[in-house]
């Protein structure tokens, strides 16, 4: 029971913060970062803006990437607190037999049960057995096999497997119970219209985990990315002791499983609406017939604003057709020049077209806004 609120809180977990934890501190976080550039007085970007927006795609982004390497030193961290039976013992994973029997021995004689006081030897005994429980794994050739490629659970779930082939069968059924249940749930939400959002890139993380999963558990030997380079580096560098298989597919997971999570999350980021795909945006000609037709339609408007302005002013000189016409040409003179050319879109509008006239004149004679 307790193995499965340990499961369900490692799975739920991450996916609170990726969703949920993450985006409400990145709202703070731009709150601060603005208190902290933005001196005094001047204006700060407006939520929906381009530049506000920009600056939360950054700001996520970087703590998105900042979380994912968490998730991946907080998986070696607690694979190195729990600890595996090479190094419960003190010897390296390719150790032999006799060198198991003669570090037991002198183990033995340091942590016998009889070598403590009365009130320590319940402590003592229990780690004696588990000293014990570590030397009869790595001196069983079927046990040492199904510990190193699927970790001391398998002892739990396979209670009565003996050989290696038990052993493997038992590890291959529930792993491909796993990654199928894994692939109908997400079938299932894509086809409800969830989770869309970088679902290619999980398929593909769950397949490259399962495939790296089959492969540890068929081959004699193990991975050859693990034996040739990766314990080699961190021996070496003495960062830690050498990897098992089975913490290598540890981490692989938990590395596999974030990045889906953080492609899927990043792909909304670069579209305007997240709940529609972007829209291309091309100059073709029925564009620019629809926009031809709003300004006609805003030319038209204001041509009648006009006209009504000047009945309106020059109903004084209803009697005078000389002056009604003079006062009508300035105030259309007036009108156009500082009314309707002022407006954006007019400005922009004439600037566009000249430019596409003169397209080969000097750039200081071309149309501007």
């Amino acid at each position: 029971m307790a193995r499965s609120a340990n499961f369900s809180l490692d799975t739920l977990g991450p996916f609170i913060v990726w969703q949920f934890i993450i985006p409400y501190a990145a709202t703070w976080m731009q709150s601060i970062f603005y208190s902290i550039f933005i001196r005094a007085g001047e204006p700060k970007p407006m939520p929906g803006s381009p530049r506000f927006m920009k600056h939360r795609r950054q700001i996520l982004i970087v703590t998105y990437l900042a979380y994912f390497f968490f998730t991946i030193y907080e998986a070696d961290y607690n694979l190195q607190k729990s600890g595996n039976a090479y190094n419960d013992l003190g010897v390296p994973i390719d150790v032999t037999d006799n060198v198991v029997n003669s570090r037991f021995r002198r183990l033995t004689l340091k942590y016998h049960p009889d070598k403590f006081a009365l009130k320590d030897q319940a402590r003592a005994t229990e780690f004696y057995n588990h000293l014990k429980s570590a030397r009869d794994i790595v001196l069983d050739p079927a046990k040492r096999w199904a510990y190193d490629r699927f970790g001391p659970g398998i002892f739990y779930s396979c209670s009565k497997c003996v050989t290696i082939k038990e052993y493997t069968d038992s590890a291959l059924f529930v792993a491909m119970g796993t990654y199928g249940a894994l692939f109908l749930f997400l079938i299932g939400t894509n086809a409800l219209g969830f989770l869309r959002d970088g679902a290619y890139w999980r398929y593909l993380a769950i397949l490259a985990v399962a495939a790296y999963d089959v492969r540890t558990a068929m081959r004699p030997d193990h991975p050859p990315f693990v034996a040739q380079w990766l314990n080699p580096l961190v021996t070496g560098l003495k960062l830690r002791p050498a990897y098992l298989p089975f913490q290598v597919t540890s981490i692989v997971k938990k590395a596999s499983i974030s990045a889906a999570q953080f492609l899927g999350l990043l792909i909304p980021l670069y579209r305007d609406d997240p709940q529609k795909p972007a829209k291309p945006t091309d100059d073709t000609d029925e564009s620019r017939h629809k926009q031809l037709d709003r300004l006609e339609a805003v030319v038209q408007a204001g041509n009648q604003d006009v006209t009504r302005i000047l009945e309106l002013e020059s109903t004084i000189f209803k009697e005078n057709e000389r002056a009604k016409g003079a006062l009508r040409g300035a105030m259309t003179t007036y009108m156009v020049q500082n009314v309707i050319h002022q407006e954006p879109e007019v400005r922009n509008a004439i600037g566009q077209r000249i430019g596409r006239r003169r397209a080969d004149a000097p750039h200081g004679a071309q149309g501007t806004k």
